[in-house]
């Protein structure tokens, strides 16, 4: 059963529409999000939205939570601005469907977190780090996202622990074969900030019965995101590192 794997959208819907229009050549079955739909970019309610419409299966996100808690929304930095901003702009019925994700998900085999599957607020960006992600569960399969990083953690145990190696995904298309004795953790990146170099939207689809993941990455319009950025007053520089994929 392929199953598309979306992370990190931060309020992009065009680029969150331009993965959808690309993953059609799928014949997904399930729809997994892996956390931070709100966000950086003005178009939150509208992603949520299409989540819902899509019968996505997600877990919450470091800025989901945020935006549902009144404490932090009074945090000083543009961050918090643009999230005070998102949760006037949200409708209650996408309020009640964020507010009820779940903070990991799991299935046979396989957890979905939006950072560690230790804590889903670490960002699993280094082999140590990956290390004891793995440790914090039995699961073969982990899907994260957080750091905005296409790529994938794999272990296979040796004599004195697991080894582990890191393959990132900055091609157009890359793909992942997990042995059967073999585990991965596996970060389709970001949907709507990329931040490995790369000014593309990211997305990968899990094939459970190939073992195999497919990672994707599809150009869309920038320029109509610095539209809406400048239309409702968020700074400019949001839409800028967009070019960039920083």
């Amino acid at each position: 059963m392929p199953t598309l794997l979306l992370s990190d959208i931060h309020g992009n819907l065009t680029a969150l529409e331009a993965v959808l229009e690309d993953a059609r050549r799928y014949d997904y079955e399930r729809v997994l999000f892996l956390g931070d739909a709100v966000g950086y970019y003005p178009d939150g309610d509208a992603v949520v939205s299409r989540l819902r419409a899509l019968g996505a299966e997600g877990v919450m996100g470091n800025h989901d939570a945020w935006m549902l808690t009144q404490d932090v929304l009074e945090s000083e930095g543009y961050v918090f601005e643009i999230l005070r901003w998102q949760n006037e702009h949200l409708s209650e019925e996408n309020r009640a469907w964020l507010a009820a994700l779940p903070w990991t998900r799991e299935g046979e085999g396989w957890l979905a977190v939006h950072g560690s599957s230790c804590d889903p607020f670490v960002y699993v960006d280094d082999l140590d780090l990956a290390r004891e992600a793995f440790a914090c569960t039995t699961a073969r399969w982990i899907f994260h996202g957080h750091t905005h990083l296409a790529g994938a953690f794999t272990a296979l145990d040796g004599p004195k622990g697991p080894w582990v190696r890191y393959k990132p995904f900055t091609e157009p298309e890359n793909v992942l074969k997990v042995g059967p004795k073999a585990r991965a953790m596996v970060n389709p990146g970001s949907v709507g900030q990329p931040r490995d170099g790369v000014p593309l939207a990211a997305y990968a689809v899990w094939d459970e019965e190939r073992d195999t993941v497919r990672t994707h990455r599809v150009k869309y319009d920038i320029r109509a995101v610095a539209a809406r950025v400048e239309e409702v007053g968020f700074p400019p520089a949001l839409h800028q590192r967009l070019k960039k994929g920083r």
